[in-house]
């Protein structure tokens, strides 16, 4: 279970942040749930590729805080980018 936790926990940082710079931008929260959980994922995945570690090290596992921190982050600036792309295009012209 542990190697999934930073892919939750991206999943969860998009999923929280992308709605809400989504509204604050005027799209909608659909677009920004859906954005949002696609590009903390995406974040997650390029980062780890690039072997960007932002916060923590990679050493001490999953489970630390900081590294527990880290992938809320980087799923959070993922999905809050793409939350405004898919939020903008999936706006209501009602």
């Amino acid at each position: 279970m542990e190697q999934y936790l930073p892919l939750i926990l991206s999943a969860v940082g998009g999923t929280v942040l992308g709605p809400i710079i989504s509204k604050l931008t005027g799209g909608s929260g659909t677009g920004g749930i859906v954005g949002g959980i696609i590009g903390g994922l995406g974040a997650h995945f390029g980062l780890d590729a690039a072997g960007v570690q932002v916060l923590g090290d990679a050493a001490a596992g999953a489970t630390s805080p900081m590294n527990i921190i880290n992938s809320l982050l980087e799923g959070g600036v993922g999905g809050g980018v793409l939350g405004v792309v898919a939020g903008m295009l999936m706006k209501n012209k009602g």
